[in-house]
């Protein structure tokens, strides 16, 4: 198992930070720029989850937009859909 060091941690939220500042600068109720916000915000909770001893989720875009799109009960949804065997 890879180990995820707190620089590239922060990398990341300050680079998804960059993204949803942007999105919120240009328009955000166009439909692709409410896509990348969802996603923005289910990058940062799906990680801020995995900093946590729970178990991992995994990242990939479509996980993200999930998150991002519901919330917190989104988050619930991929951990509940990660226990699936």
């Amino acid at each position: 198992m890879d180990e995820t060091t707190l620089q590239t941690i922060l990398m990341l939220c300050a680079a998804a930070l960059a993204l949803y500042l942007l999105c919120i600068r240009y328009d955000p109720q166009r439909p692709h720029a409410r896509i990348l916000r969802h996603s923005v915000t289910g990058l940062l909770l799906l990680t801020v989850w995995n900093l946590f001893p729970l178990p991992h989720l995994g990242m990939n875009p479509l996980s993200a937009v999930v998150t991002g799109a519901l919330g917190l009960p989104g988050l619930g949804l991929m951990a509940v859909v990660n226990l699936l065997p």
